[in-house]
């Protein structure tokens, strides 16, 4: 229950504050004089999105407070357990912040939300019945959810939502299949003609890198060869004498040295060892010549073999890694064509059991709309009555339609206002004037169990007067007995059924005009409830609204 509601900076309401202590509250005031600015500024606490310029001119930020009230197990307060947003005393203050900047703070119990959590939250606080939410009834599928609501058929839905969902990822994944299949097969042969072509290739991962070392190699043989047989002819010798035949000489002199002083032994183990690594460097120099045998052949065989793995790099992806991993692709795509008549047959298997368990789950969901139909559309037509629509045929039409997220079942609110008239959709048959008793007669029907304990009516005798608006403020009164009521009215004779009355205006404050709204009693109820009646106080409509009030 909304039990205080304080503005601040908000359009043209430069302080606020609103303090609800009845079960059916009313709020009136001229045309203009700010009644549709405080139901922007109760919605923003209860989620709609904001936007800087309600800040008022010259003011940083505007603020929005309310406080509610709400029982104990009951779906608000299992919400603010689940985010941790409950206290200890069973109330909750709620509070918006816009900046004239732009930017915004949101807090439940002190701890920052986001507008998404807010309004999730407002849904489960306050239900707004407003001209937008008349107009919105004429839609299928707002009549489709009104029904569902009082169907209490949630779950359902639930497994009717989830059995849809199931049937739809399971076309979609036969479709995919049966895609692939098509796409595959057209490009199948292409596949094969490339596995082929690499698997003859025979490629193997770095082979590239080492015949390029390879050819190098062999581009340098020449030079290569006639070097090292230099190198090996100074160490052998030929006309010449070579570095072995000299450390030969220097090995036998040391050696007869060494004779005459021991001490000159550790330089002749010394040469010796030098000469033992410089003649096995030699024998390694002509090895390593004898197996330079590149021949133009060789050459010839080696540079087309990198060729053609430079072709098949530049075709499939740049380096021998992607060549060996599209090989690897291709033998899978075209073993998979093989398995594709399986695949699609197991994927039409499960599409014709999600279809089969979809239709089961629709008809029962089916025959609690159809059951809950009948009873509501009764209730609603004892309501529509009640409301001054004595002749009323309200029924609740539901016809088989292919499946869809929200069910197989095409339901429309049907009316036939007056004997003799045919019977129609409300978005045919229904004028302003009843469809906004339609909107309270289902508002009265749903709300008998509903957990939403304010409810708000924007304007919800449109079009009506007289007699039939007694019947409205009737209804109102009564659905105040189990939920608050707040309406925003401009009939007298609701107006004068509520236990509180506040009345917005406009004053200049300081040059510049404002909203101020304000609780009124005795004297001036009478004259508020009289200007309602006839546009002016005068001495009839005094007399009037008094016997309205007392009526009360």
């Amino acid at each position: 229950m909304l039990e205080r509601l304080e503005v601040r900076n908000y359009v043209l309401i430069r302080n606020l504050v609103m303090d609800f202590s009845s079960g059916f509250a009313v709020l009136t005031g001229e045309t203009g004089s700010g009644k549709s600015i405080i139901l922007g500024a109760l919605g923003l606490v209860l989620g709609e999105k904001a936007k800087s310029d309600v800040v008022r001119q010259g003011e940083k930020e505007a603020s929005v407070t309310a406080v509610f009230s709400y029982r104990e197990n009951s779906e608000v307060e299992a919400f603010l357990k689940d985010r941790e947003l409950d206290d200890e005393e069973s109330s909750l203050i709620i509070q918006r912040i816009v900046r004239a900047n732009g930017r915004s703070l949101t807090t439940v119990n002190g701890i920052s939300v986001t507008r998404e959590t807010l309004e999730e939250l407002g849904a489960l606080l306050v239900d707004v019945s407003s001209q937008h939410a008349h107009q919105s009834l004429l839609r299928k599928h707002v009549q489709l959810s009104l029904l569902d609501k009082a169907a209490h058929d949630s779950s359902e839905i639930t497994a009717y939502k989830k059995a849809y969902d199931e049937l739809m990822d399971a076309r979609k994944e036969h479709d995919r299949l049966i895609a692939e299949n098509e796409k595959a097969s057209q490009d199948s042969d292409y596949m094969a003609f490339c596995l082929e072509e690499i698997e003859k290739a025979d490629v193997k991962e770095g082979e590239d890198d080492e015949l390029s070392g390879q050819l190098k190699l062999i581009s340098q043989s020449e030079v290569l060869t006639g070097e090292l047989e230099e190198a090996q002819q100074a160490l052998k010798g030929g006309s010449d004498i070579g570095a072995l035949s000299l450390i030969g000489r220097c090995l036998s002199s040391i050696s007869k040295a060494t004779k005459a002083d021991p001490s000159l032994d550790s330089y002749r183990e010394r040469i010796e060892s030098a000469s033992i690594e410089l003649e096995d460097i030699a024998s390694s120099i002509s090895e390593y010549l004898s197996s330079i045998t590149f021949s133009a052949e060789e050459l010839e065989e080696k540079s087309a073999r990198l060729a053609q793995l430079q072709r098949l790099k530049k075709k499939y992806g740049g380096s021998l890694e992607s060549v060996i991993a599209k090989r690897e692709e291709y033998r899978s795509a075209l073993a998979a064509i093989e398995n594709f008549d399986d695949l699609i047959a197991d994927s039409r298997r499960r599409m014709e059991k999600a279809e089969a368990d979809l239709n089961e789950k629709a008809g029962v969901l089916s025959e609690k709309r159809r059951t809950c139909a009948s009873s509501l559309g009764k209730v609603i037509q004892e309501n529509l009555s009640a409301l001054g629509l004595k002749d009323a045929v309200f029924t609740i039409s539901i016809e088989p339609k292919k499946p869809e997220s929200d069910g197989a079942d095409d339901v429309v609110f049907l009316l036939c206002a007056n004997k003799g008239e045919k019977t129609g959709p409300i978005s045919q048959i229904a004028s302003g004037g009843e469809l906004s008793r339609i909107m309270l007669a289902l508002k009265s029907a749903l709300n008998r169990e509903d957990e939403v304990e304010t409810l708000l009516f924007d304007e919800i005798d449109s079009g009506l007067g007289g007699v039939v608006a007694h019947s409205v403020a009737g209804e109102l009164e009564k659905l105040s007995r189990t939920h608050q009521v707040i309406a925003i009215t401009h009939l007298a004779q609701i107006a004068s059924r509520a236990s509180q009355h506040f009345l917005v205006y406009k004053k200049e404050e300081d040059g510049r005009t404002v909203s101020m709204i304000g609780e009124i009693s005795g004297q001036d109820r009478v004259d508020e409830t009289a200007r309602l009646l006839s546009g002016e106080v005068n001495e009839i409509s005094t007399a009037h609204a008094r016997s309205l009030l007392e009526e009360k």
